[in-house]
């Protein structure tokens, strides 16, 4: 990054659920002081820019990029718009902070990190998970050492049939392990830091959605091994029923290491609402009677403020743009491992066999 900015200006690329949310965090942070939104539907662009005051409102991506008044842009188009935003701000010398995946191919995402380290700025991906608090407290005690060398993590992925139709949806191109599963790649790749995966040997199985003409599995197992020997065990089920309590994912989470264990249960079972007239669901159109109150993967509106990972996750980057604050946001390379892993899973259920990661 050329220069920190004390009082900055914002672009939003996208104004559907994501960038309704990241604007919302903005706007409300001490130091943006201008904000500008987009989206190829002017009409999103408009209901978003009057809700929160913005000070330009474009169906133009890059009326938002080039104004002089913007330092840095966050992308939140749907995946397959990632990469021209993102490269005409990197071009530009202007932080991006994109949601997961980086990319739907690995030289999007190459074409990506290149762009950023030529013109001397940096480029962060969108990776809710991390900033669980329990989530943060476990990467602490692994640079305390308390854990030690990581020998093995085994992680479980669940969310209801309901969200998943709303994910494909919203993108017939993307799949549940690049979409979700990619989650506990990124946690576990944060934990073991420099280990390198080396293959890959997954299994798929699905029935749901083919009923509704998506061709994706709704369950996915994977092992990968990295160069070292440790081991990740993986698996995903975007198959629990319809009115599954939950409005959002249900983690667990693993690591063992040779001085020390981490558990992880993110089932959030801990916080339950019954109502009559229905509960709330951030993600679907229907309400359910009753909810995990603390479920939704990227937080809750309470009190007129965002609560929760995803505001972390959007704060944590603009005191790093606006203050140069070390962030522990998920950096481009990372998210390109993560995409390189994802897609060899999905490579390796689709031809049956092992997959070498180069």
């Amino acid at each position: 990054m050329k220069q920190n900015h004390q009082e900055i200006g914002i672009g939003i690329i996208g104004s559907g659920r994501m960038g309704n949310l990241r604007s919302s965090i903005s706007r409300s942070y001490g130091s943006i002081k201008y904000i500008g939104v987009s989206d190829k539907e002017v009409a999103k662009a408009k209901i978003l820019g009057e809700k929160i005051n913005a000070d330009l409102i474009s169906s133009n991506n890059e009326e938002i990029i080039s104004n002089e008044n913007v330092h840095a842009i966050i992308v939140s188009t749907s995946e397959p718009e990632h990469l021209d935003p993102v490269i005409q701000a990197l071009e530009r010398g202007k932080p991006v902070l994109v949601e997961k995946p980086i990319a739907l191919s690995e030289d999007d995402a190459k074409k990506m990190i290149e762009v950023a380290n030529k013109n001397n700025t940096t480029l962060h991906v969108g990776y809710t998970l991390r900033f669980n608090r329990h989530f943060l407290i476990g990467k602490q005690q692994i640079l305390d050492k308390k854990i030690g060398n990581i020998l093995s993590c085994v992680g479980r992925f669940y969310n209801s049939q309901r969200t998943g139709a709303e994910i494909l949806k919203r993108s017939k191109h993307i799949s549940f392990i690049n979409d979700a599963l990619t989650y506990l790649v990124d946690l576990f790749g944060w934990y073991m830091e420099d280990k390198k995966p080396k293959e890959i040997i997954a299994k798929g199985h699905g029935k749901i959605y083919r009923r509704d003409g998506y061709d994706v599995d709704e369950i996915a197992a994977a092992i990968i091994t990295y160069e070292d020997g440790t081991i990740v065990n993986l698996s995903m089920g975007y198959a629990l029923p319809k009115n599954y309590p939950s409005h959002g994912r249900l983690v667990r989470a693993e690591i063992i290491g040779e001085n020390g264990v981490l558990f992880f249960d993110d089932d959030r079972k801990e916080h339950i609402g019954f109502s009559e007239h229905g509960m709330h669901h951030a993600y679907v159109d229907t309400n359910t009677e009753m909810a995990l109150l603390t479920s939704n993967a990227s937080g809750n509106w309470a009190m007129d403020k965002y609560w929760g990972p995803f505001a972390d996750e959007t704060r944590s980057w603009l005191d790093f743009i606006s203050q140069g604050i070390k962030c522990p946001n998920t950096t481009g390379e990372e998210g390109l491992l993560n995409l390189k892993i994802t897609r060899g899973i999905e490579e390796s259920i689709k031809s049956n066999n092992k997959i070498i990661i180069e």
